[in-house]
């Protein structure tokens, strides 16, 4: 079971990690899914693209992506 609390997740789990949006965190390591759907980066946003990654939608960028 998890809690979300403004600002943090908390969460029990049994050495599975949590999901957020895709990306899993376990044990200090970060893991996603090369698929990259839709999404906007607004002017005041930063975002990242770790590679390889396939691009199924459109990414509008009025702020800043770094692709790696």
């Amino acid at each position: 079971m998890s809690t979300f609390v403004t600002d943090s997740l908390l969460a029990k789990t049994s050495s599975n990690g949590v999901s957020v949006d895709g990306m899993k965190h376990l044990d200090g390591v970060r893991t996603h899914s090369n698929e990259v759907g839709s999404a906007t980066i607004a002017a005041s946003e930063n975002g990242l693209i770790v590679g390889p990654a396939t691009i199924t939608g459109t990414i509008n960028v009025d702020g800043h992506l770094e692709i790696v």
